[in-house]
C-alpha cells in the first residue's frame, strides 16, 4: 500500500509532464542557430514552417497543432532539426492527450533527427523515459534515466570548483528533474540503496536548487 501511494505521490506532486522539452524547443525555435551562409535561408524557411503549429501550441489549441505538425511530417515538409522539433511537440501533445504509445514514437523519431542538438535530443529521451513512467515500466524507464543522466550531467558538486567558476555546467537543464525521477524510479523497483545514493548525488550536486534540494533530503529522512 505504501509502494502505491509512493507511486501516486510521484504523479501527482512532481507529474511527468515534461515541460521541460516544451520550453527548450519553444526557446531553441526562437533562437537565431549558428548556421554558414548557405544554409541560412533554408533554415530560416524551416523555422517558418513551424511557425502556425506553435501559435497553435501558444494558444493551447492543442488537437489543431498535432494535426499540423503531423502534416508537415508526413509531406516531408520539414527535415532535419525542423523534423525534429515537429517530431517532439507532437510527442508532448500526445503524452498530455495519454497517448503514451503515440507519444514514444514521436519522441523517438525526434530523438533519431535531432543529430547533435543537446536540446532537443535529451528533451525527447527525456520524454521517452516520461512514458515509460506512466506504462509503469520502470525497469525501462530506470535504464533511459541513467543513459541520461550519464550523457549530459557534467556537474560535480564541487563546490570549491562552482566558487571560482570552473565546475563544467550541464548542457541541459533538466538533469536535477531526472536525478530525481530516478530516485523515485529506484524505490519503485525496490532498490532502495540506489534511490537513497541517486537522492544523495541529487542533494550534492544541485543543493543549490532549493526545490530539488528539499525533495532529497525528505526523501533520504524517509528511508
Amino acid at each position: 500500500m505504501a509502494e502505491n501511494n509512493t507511486h501516486k505521490e510521484f504523479f501527482v506532486a512532481y507529474g511527468s509532464k515534461i515541460i521541460v522539452g516544451l520550453v527548450a524547443v519553444l526557446v531553441l525555435v526562437a533562437i537565431v542557430a549558428q548556421v554558414t551562409h548557405t544554409n541560412k535561408a533554408e533554415k530560416k524557411q524551416q523555422a517558418e514552417l513551424l511557425g502556425q503549429g506553435l501559435t497553435l501550441v501558444y494558444n493551447g489549441q492543442d488537437d489543431e497543432a498535432l494535426i499540423e505538425f503531423e502534416r508537415l511530417m508526413q509531406n516531408n515538409e520539414v527535415t532535419g532539426l525542423a523534423y525534429a522539433k515537429a517530431a517532439l511537440l507532437a510527442g508532448n501533445i500526445k503524452f498530455r492527450k495519454r497517448d503514451f504509445d503515440g507519444a514514444a514514437v514521436m519522441y523517438q523519431q525526434s530523438l533519431d533527427n535531432a543529430g547533435s542538438v543537446d536540446l532537443i535530443a535529451a528533451a525527447a529521451m527525456h520524454g521517452r523515459a516520461s512514458v515509460a513512467i506512466e506504462n509503469e515500466d520502470f525497469s525501462s524507464a530506470a535504464g533511459l534515466l541513467e543513459k541520461f543522466i550519464a550523457k549530459y550531467g557534467e556537474r560535480t558538486g564541487d563546490l570549491s570548483s562552482r566558487y571560482r567558476k570552473a565546475e563544467p555546467v550541464d548542457p541541459v537543464p533538466s538533469v536535477p528533474d531526472a536525478l530525481w525521477k530516478l530516485t523515485l524510479v529506484y524505490q519503485q523497483l525496490g532498490a532502495n540503496d540506489k534511490a537513497k545514493a541517486t537522492a544523495e548525488k541529487l542533494l550534492q550536486r544541485y543543493g543549490d536548487s532549493q526545490v530539488f534540494a528539499d525533495r532529497a533530503k525528505k526523501f533520504i529522512a524517509a528511508l
